[in-house]
């Protein structure tokens, strides 16, 4: 493959990137994405309407109802995300719900496709609990809302213990993300199911605390976690107990707020700090974005968006970013790529904002080296270690010049990554839910910090080489459907490879950029994967991650292989 003929069609993918990007830009200075439309937030979002005010939300719920019988996939199922097949038993267990309850007439043709879905695989196997017990986590609250709608006894409904805030806060802070939807329901079950005396008196003591908690974590625009999916389990859980009316009444504002022109829901609002962040991190491997007048408004937003107030519902200090304000909760994976960032803004050391992130980055390590989201030291559900965020967490650190001396916070994390690969040198991401992912910052981490020779960067490195497919780009490797290579793991081999040195000319390097400029549309962008994840089998889709992401693999490429010497 010649290489000038590819490096001219990055060249021209690249410009058309480049436009599509600054045309993205809010005056603001930030940038906004979009994630897929979700049946889950959209089932929850129309049965909230629905019982809130039949009458006063009818054009809203019936394009809701819409929307469900437009996105049922041809199997009679239901996919996690609009974007996305094939159909997911879960979420085809959701749109049940809600036309159940909302349109059984109307949607008679649509219920029993859906019914003859969930039979045909097996669901009853697929979703524990769907009509019996269940685990006390996400698939707890599928059959719980199951039993909401009459469609199973609700008697019967996975524990969901509101006891729960009653917990030692390094326990119940655990639980993180999902806690809300947890206490919610809790509530609901204290005051609608049958009791013992002991859970009676306990559920008495626990609801004024969980209900205060959920106030805690709700933001000005009545959002928890920028989350659809959160808001319409609050209102559900609390609008069946008949408590927390304001709650309630916020929730509802925020379903107003967030439902979509068609009628649909997504997961998250947007995840406008992360995509900001990562605009500006692509826009860097072009220029010297610090120098960029459009930018200068960018990194003022990035700073404004700081948390400088403790998160006091899970104990965390002043310091972080989240993925999107004012409900996003800071994070530890969206505060090191705002910091990374912000350094490439020209924002230095020793600035308030800076030293504050750092002290945040480093408070929240975990004992065996690793970074998780929120609560350090966790084994459970998504605040398990993760490898992206512990090498996006070491790249910062090293970016403001962190010692990487031995027991450093750096070191440590290197060994964590080292510890915890597999023996083919790929390394799995609790985040992105992917090897390509989580071996692809693994090498970003070894590299920036001197050690791309080290056995695990060069182990990392061959697996990323041998697991490019024969189309040239990346697929995923753990079980996201569907099959197939993508443009967010093309782009973080590609990148990886390239910063860890791998020479631009090599067959492999050569065959996926052509990937990439092949696979861009004609507004200039490409086709987002499933990427996001919430538990399991709950992802989405976001355009501006997959856009972000390919631009800043084809900067590289072009500056690598710039014959005047690119920056």
């Amino acid at each position: 493959m010649d290489i000038v003929a590819v490096r001219s069609r990055a060249e021209k993918a690249a410009d058309r990137g480049l436009v599509h990007l600054w045309d993205r830009q809010r005056e603001n200075g930030s940038w906004v994405d979009r994630l897929s439309s979700s049946t889950v937030a959209t089932a929850l979002g129309a049965l909230s309407l629905h019982r809130a005010d039949q009458e006063g939300h009818r054009d809203r719920i019936a394009a809701a109802v819409r929307w469900l019988h437009a996105n049922q996939r041809a199997d009679g199922g239901w996919s996690m995300a609009d974007a996305e097949p094939p159909s997911s038993p879960g979420m085809t267990a959701f749109g049940i719900a809600a036309l159940h309850e909302i349109d059984p007439d109307g949607s008679r043709a649509a219920l029993a496709r859906g019914w003859a879905f969930l039979d045909a695989n097996d669901a009853e196997n697929v979703i524990p609990g769907l009509r019996g017990e269940a685990p006390r986590t996400w698939p707890a609250a599928l059959p719980t809302i199951w039993g909401l709608v009459g469609l199973r006894d609700p008697r019967e409904q996975p524990d969901q213990p509101v006891e729960t805030v009653l917990l030692p806060p390094r326990l119940r802070n655990k639980v993180s993300i999902a806690l809300p939807v947890i206490l919610a329901l809790g509530v609901m079950q204290a005051r609608t199911l049958p009791r013992g005396p002991l859970r009676r008196l306990t559920g008495r003591v626990a609801e004024p605390k969980a209900l205060d908690w959920l106030r805690a974590v709700s933001g000005a625009n009545g959002g928890i976690e920028e989350c659809p999916m959160i808001a319409g389990f609050v209102y559900l859980g609390l609008d069946a107990a008949g408590v927390g009316r304001d709650l309630r009444l916020t929730s509802l504002r925020y379903l107003l707020g967030t439902q979509r022109p068609d009628g649909s829901w997504a997961i998250d609002r947007d995840l406008e700090i992360s995509v900001t962040a990562y605009a500006v991190m692509a826009l860097a491997e072009f220029t010297d974005v610090a120098e960029v007048p459009q930018l200068h408004r960018t990194r003022d937003w990035l700073l404004d968006a700081q948390w400088n107030r403790p998160f006091t519902p899970l104990g965390l200090p002043a310091g972080g970013w989240a993925w999107a304000n004012p409900s996003g909760w800071p994070d530890t994976e969206d505060t090191a790529v705002v910091l990374g960032v912000l350094a490439d803004l020209g924002v230095p050391r020793g600035h308030p904002a800076v030293e504050l992130g750092l002290r945040w980055l480093l408070g929240r390590q975990n004992r065996d080296g690793s970074w998780s989201e929120w609560v350090r030291d966790s084994a459970i559900m998504n605040d398990r270690p993760c490898a992206g965020v512990t090498a996006h967490a070491i790249l910062a650190l090293r970016r403001f010049g962190v010692s990487a001396s031995r027991g450093s916070a750096i070191a440590r994390g290197l060994s964590y990554l080292d510890d915890h690969r597999q023996v083919d040198g790929s390394i799995a991401s609790v985040w992105f839910r992917d090897n390509s992912h989580g071996t692809a910052r693994l090498v970003e981490a070894f590299t920036a910090t001197g050690n791309a020779e080290e056995p695990a960067a060069r182990a990392a490195l061959g697996w990323l080489l041998a697991a490019q497919a024969d189309d040239g780009g990346w697929p995923r490797h753990h079980e996201l459907p569907p099959a197939g290579t993508t443009a967010e793991e093309t782009a973080w081999a590609l990148f990886a490879l390239l910063h860890a040195g791998h020479d631009p000319a090599d067959p492999a390097i050569l065959r996926a950029v052509d990937w990439l400029a092949d696979r861009q549309d004609d507004q200039g962008t490409w086709r987002p994967g499933n990427v996001g994840l919430y538990f399991d089998d709950l992802c989405y889709t976001d355009d501006l991650i997959a856009h972000t992401f390919a631009l800043r693999a084809l900067g590289r490429f072009l500056r690598v292989t710039d014959p005047a010497g690119a920056r």
